[in-house]
């Protein structure tokens, strides 16, 4: 999406900022974000002189510390985390796998906490860590229970063409149906991953919660799991009302 407003495309530096691997010039933010240069080296300098951006010393940019301290505050004050952190701490003891608290955010699936796997071989994941909202268990629910117009956007935005369209509109039906969805290798080789929506009492979509396993180890255990992770949302969502 093009953005035109001076706030808009401020914000729109500091997400790619932070969604970015590695520090980036502002040229290359300017060419991925579809702004001008002069805009780009204007906002940032805005961000680095309230903390949000840092110049590493080579021209290029990363988030700056005052994101640590809202990321902190977010961390200790967001009732959804709040209120999953025991839940996902229980099902991670008695899975004995990875849990996650996922939101959707700026076309993309965020971890917002995560408790892992005690077990060696387990999935590798990071709190904070972001998808693109399209494969995966997680996307897929999230997206399922967005408006529909939204979740037709974000696919839309990234490139989908008609046919792709309707078959993911049709899915959604199914993964509603059923209050989850399942992933095998959509993203890393090997593991697989169940999703259940997290939703109050009005059905509004608030997140989801995913248990990520080695498919070798979950192929096994695949009914209870699914089971232990929707129920973990449902009793999240009903406390949210």
């Amino acid at each position: 999406m093009t953005y035109t407003a001076p706030t808009d495309r401020l914000l729109q530096i500091l997400v790619a900022l932070g969604q970015a691997n590695e520090a980036v010039s502002a040229k290359e933010l300017s060419l991925q974000l579809d702004q001008p240069l002069s805009s780009t080296y204007r906002h940032l300098k805005t961000l680095l002189r309230w903390g949000l951006a840092e110049d590493n010393g080579h021209g290029r940019y990363l988030p700056g510390p005052a994101c640590l301290q809202l990321a902190k505050k977010f961390d200790r004050e967001a009732l959804l985390v709040s209120l999953a952190k025991p839940e996902l701490r229980r099902l991670a003891e008695l899975s004995q796998e990875s849990v996650a608290l996922m939101v959707p955010s700026n076309g993309q699936a965020i971890c917002i906490e995560l408790i892992d796997s005690p077990q060696p071989l387990r999935c590798c994941y990071q709190k904070g860590l972001a998808q693109p909202l399209r494969v995966g268990a997680s996307a897929r629910v999230l997206l399922a229970h967005m408006e529909p117009a939204r979740s037709l956007a974000i696919l839309e935005e990234q490139g989908l063409e008609a046919e792709a369209l309707d078959s993911y509109r049709q899915s959604f039906v199914q993964i509603r149906d059923q209050g989850y969805a399942i992933s095998l290798g959509e993203i890393d080789d090997g593991i697989w991953g169940v999703s259940a929506p997290v939703l109050d009492s009005r059905n509004r979509l608030h997140g989801a919660i995913s248990l990520m396993a080695p498919a070798i180890r979950a192929r096994q255990n695949s009914e209870r799991l699914t089971r232990w992770t929707c129920e973990v949302a449902l009793r999240i969502g009903a406390r949210l009302d």
